[in-house]
């Protein structure tokens, strides 16, 4: 037992003195080279004197700074975790392609907006006006030529319903006229097919959209016209006038139309153009340089220009 304690003091004792010599090591590293009033005090002649330091000066080093390299933290964690580095800055790539696609789906030019906050080039932002004023334009299109075909087809209705009598061509048709009068349209369906100048007949609260069609397309119908006077051509004055005004109204419903179809046009390019951007900022190559897709005005029709700069 007193041998095991023996050793664990001699132990502790040398644990002590290499502390106290690791101080006393970083004190004369403080002092100036060349001075000689060092002294250690000596844990084994500890009140019976000092212990003399001055001939250690020849095992000392010069007083200089030593550089070390210093190692970014990012780096270290790169090496400890492979290649987590490159595969967070594929993520980071991944997510700005489809955050600027998107963006351009909502509004187009707010991908090239989103993508200019992180690139800062100019041409990237002279695409944004393009993108929205075509944005503007088409909407506005939309809306006009909509409205614009409504109101047509609300007049040309108005007008048919004025000007043209189911009765007045139940008493008029000849098929009718030769069953001493129809009693009904249901009548004039059965009877009269195969007769000259029959078509089906469809009522407005069976299908709206067919019945002010045919009434004005076919010449079948137009013994219900209130001007019919045995015209050869089959077509009256208010029969003409009525069927101009619904071409007016399917003009206008389909310049409506197409409008839409270019915001589609519009936000698709925008998309790809937003994606082809950050796939190039990705890839760290010159925005200036390469394939582009630009939205310009030509003869006041907006005009998509695909190009490749040198």
């Amino acid at each position: 037992m007193n041998v095991k304690y023996g050793i664990i003091s001699v132990a502790a004792i040398l644990i002590l003195f290499e502390l106290v010599g690791a101080r006393g090591y970083a004190a004369s590293a403080s002092r100036p080279y060349g001075s000689h009033d060092l002294k250690a005090e000596s844990i084994f002649g500890k009140g019976k004197g000092d212990f003399d330091t001055h001939g250690i000066d020849a095992v000392r080093f010069p007083r200089s700074t030593l550089n070390l390299p210093r190692v970014p933290a990012s780096v270290i964690l790169a090496g400890r975790n492979g290649s987590s580095g490159s595969m967070n800055a594929m993520g980071s790539g991944e997510k700005r392609i489809l955050v600027s696609v998107v963006l351009s789906a909502i509004l187009p030019g707010m991908g090239e907006l989103y993508l200019y906050g992180g690139s800062r080039n100019v041409s990237v932002l002279a695409r944004v006006p393009f993108f929205l004023a075509a944005e503007g334009y088409f909407w506005h299109g939309y809306y006009h030529n909509h409205k614009k075909g409504k109101d047509y087809k609300q007049y040309y209705m108005d007008y048919a319903d004025q000007h043209w009598s189911l009765d007045r061509f139940l008493i008029q048709h000849p098929c009718c006229d030769n069953l001493g009068g129809c009693t009904d349209y249901e009548d004039y369906n059965e009877h009269c097919q195969g007769e000259f100048n029959y078509f089906l007949y469809t009522p407005r609260d069976v299908d709206e959209e067919e019945y002010y069609e045919n009434i004005g397309k076919y010449n079948a119908f137009v013994y219900g016209w209130d001007d019919w006077n045995d015209q050869p051509d089959y077509w009256t004055p208010h029969r003409s006038y009525y069927w101009e005004l619904r071409k007016r109204s399917d003009y206008y419903l389909l310049k409506g139309d197409n409008n839409l179809m270019y915001l589609l046009v519009n936000r698709v390019v925008s998309m790809v153009d937003a994606g082809w951007i950050a796939y190039r900022i990705n890839k760290g190559r010159d925005l200036d340089k390469g394939w582009s897709i630009d939205v310009k005005s030509i003869s006041l029709t907006p005009s998509i220009i695909v190009g490749y700069r040198f």
